[in-house]
This record gives C-alpha cells, structure tokens and sequence, in this order.
C-alpha cells in the first residue's frame, strides 16, 4: 500500500512521438514517493536512477533500479513505476524503429554517467542535424545490456502467489519451506517444482532476492541499517551486512553512499 505521503499518478494516456525526433525525454526529481501506476507508452523508454532508488514493475517481473543500472521498456509494454522520495532520475523516449532494439520484454541496461550525461548535453543543446546523430549514435552505442542482479519474478497466481504476496507485505516472515508446504497443503516436493516453474529459482533464493530488493528500497529511503535488518528477517545486523554484501557485492553502507550520491 502507499505511504500517507506518497504521490500516486493513476491515469494515463498513450504519449504521441514528438515529429522529427529520435530522443526526448528529460530529467526528474522526487521530492516525496511517486508511484506512476500500470501503463505503456507508443515509444520505447529507458529509465536512469541518477541517485536514489527506482522500482519497475511489469506483468511478474520487478526491477530495483540504482545509479549505474537502467531499465529498457519496449514500446507498448506495460509497467508500474515506483520514485523513492529524493531520487533523481533521467526518462528517455526512443522513437520506435530508431537505435538499439532490446527484445519486446524489459531489459536492465548499463546506466553509465557518460550516457547520462551525454543526454543532457542532446536534450539541452541547439546542433544541427548532422552533429545530433553522430551524438544519438554514441548514446545509442552505449546502452547495452547490463547485470540482471536484483530482477525477479514475482507471480500473482496459485499457490506460489500467495507465498509471494504474503512475503511482499511481510518480508521479515520467518517460516520455513516445510511451514508453507503444510499451510498449502501440498508436499514439499510438488511446492519446490511449481516455485522452480514459476520463478525460475528455489524458494530460499527468492526470499533471499525479494529482501535484498526491499533492503535496497529502505536503504534508499535513510533507514538505518539495523532497522532494514529488522524489518526484512534477520535476527542481527551482522547476518543482513553479511547476507547483503554477498548477494549485492557491496555492504549496506556503500550502497546507501552509492544510491546518495
């Protein structure tokens, strides 16, 4: 459910292609949570968390995206869009049939400070035609697929959905594979097939992935370490710091530093 404070935007229209560009788009900030619910553009979009946290949700996939790991949304496809307050972040627009095609699913891209940048300088700059596609084809060039770390299925149906939205709202929910087996009641065999089919990972790399998802958004949004370690299942902060590093490369602070900056 949204914060009290939380900004939701719930009607969408299918945005038109500006006539005679290749790129548009432009920079953003959030000063309080922004959540753009399900919708589609008629062109293909990329999105760029410059600091800060943003989270994609498309269909049963979920992306936590950071600085340096961008999102590519192919035209028409539909997807949520969740700002942490203070995030900062770059939307750009790709007239269909122009520069890199990615596949019509999503893709996490490389979201380097150079393509960043070098969108400013095309959204910002009078050029003239011949220099803006020399400079569209460098940013085009530079967005290619990046590390997928962080991205996962969350089903919505049968029995592996109602595991996956009662561990959503309570990620700190301790039982057991054996506990849901019994709750459900099918056996632990039959349960880690169809978590296997339907998520495409066992049950404790799931629950591993999805905490590490929330940890990230909470650490996006100042909350203390301890607290983060508290409210996703650890018993101490010294298993979070651990269990977080391993699975992000970096500890919980160097991610705050890094989404902060």
């Amino acid at each position: 459910m949204p914060s009290s404070d939380e900004l939701v935007v719930s009607e969408h229209e299918l945005d038109d292609e500006p006539e005679g560009l290749v790129l548009w788009g432009g920079a953003s900030s959030a000063d309080q949570p922004v959540t753009w619910e399900t919708h589609a553009h008629r062109s293909n979009e990329i999105l760029f968390p410059r600091s800060g946290i943003v989270v994609v949700r498309s269909g049963a996939q979920m992306w936590t995206l950071l600085p340096g790991r961008g999102l590519w949304i192919p035209a028409l496809h539909r997807h949520s869009v969740r700002v942490a307050a203070g995030a900062q972040f770059l939307t750009v627009y790709c007239a269909v049939g122009q520069g890199p095609s990615l596949g019509d699913r999503p893709v996490a891209v490389h979201g380097t400070p150079l393509l960043y940048e070098l969108f400013l300088h095309l959204s910002a700059r009078e050029m003239s035609d011949d220099a803006r596609r020399r400079a569209e084809r460098v940013f085009f060039d530079l967005v290619v697929p990046g590390d997928e770390r962080g991205a996962m299925k969350i089903p919505d149906s049968g029995p592996v959905g109602r595991i996956a939205r009662d561990l959503l709202s309570h990620p700190e929910d301790p039982r057991s594979f054996g506990d849901w087996a019994n709750e459900i009641g099918v056996s632990t065999s039959t349960l880690a097939r169809r978590f296997k089919v339907d998520t495409g990972v066992s049950f404790g790399q799931w629950r591993v992935l999805l905490r590490m998802n929330v940890a990230m958004s909470l650490l996006g949004q100042g909350v203390a370490v301890a607290d983060v370690a508290e409210q996703i299942g650890y018993s101490t902060p010294s298993s979070f710091v651990a269990a977080f590093k391993q699975s992000t490369g970096v500890t919980p602070m160097a991610f705050r530093k890094n989404a902060d900056r």
